[in-house]
């Protein structure tokens, strides 16, 4: 029912098929550690940016200090782009915590730094290996590690879907990942979102 109106009758298989748009796919990424090769290759190239040439391998283990200023030329230089720096506003909790701490008069230590490029950097990655390799792919939510999307149902099966992650798990440092159907509650909102559209529809005539 929505909006006084039976909108759809059958099973919960039945509705999920007819109705549901395309695949649920969530999929968490590891955690990153400090001994991770990607994290110290991150770490030196952060360190560099303000050491300079003469900066040695040794330096990812190393501690530095970086200010305001500081980080966001780091981390320009380390993508080559705003990626990373467009994070740091009040919307973007974990850019936000960096922005704190680089405002500060002691300033974010590189470690910390490192740990959030690292992080952001995967997830990237793994966004844009989701956006490239199925249909209409939408990322829905985030949460820490964790992606959720909805993958478009044409032309792409379960099947399709967990051989492109097998093939590219390791790649991509996936530890955890599931793939279903939209399930009744998304039935229900899309349902409901149509009967309120169809009801402003009325009030604006």
């Amino acid at each position: 029912m929505a909006n006084g109106k039976l909108r759809c009758l059958g099973s919960a298989q039945h509705l999920k098929t007819k109705f549901g748009q395309g695949f649920q796919l969530e999929m968490k990424i590891a955690m990153v550690s400090k001994e991770d090769e990607d994290f110290q290759t991150n770490h030196s190239a952060l360190i560099s940016h303000t050491a300079g040439e003469n900066t040695t391998s040794e330096s990812a283990e190393d501690e530095v200090s970086f200010n305001l200023q500081q980080v966001q030329g780091a981390l320009k230089q380390l993508t080559e782009d705003d990626f990373l720096s467009s994070m740091l506003n009040e919307s973007n909790p974990a850019g936000f915590s960096v922005l704190k701490e680089a405002s500060s008069p002691l300033g974010v230590l590189s470690t910390e730094l490192a740990l959030f490029a690292t992080s952001e950097i995967r997830m990237r990655r793994l966004h844009s290996f989701v956006e490239e390799t199925f249909n209409s792919a939408v990322l829905r939510e985030r949460q820490g590690m964790m992606s959720r999307f909805v993958v478009g149902s044409e032309n792409t099966s379960i099947a399709h879907i967990f051989r492109a992650i097998e093939e590219n798990k390791e790649r991509l440092q996936v530890t955890e990942y599931s793939v279903g159907q939209s399930t009744l509650e998304d039935v229900f909102n899309i349902h409901a979102k149509e009967a309120e559209r169809l009801k402003q529809g009325r009030m604006d005539g």
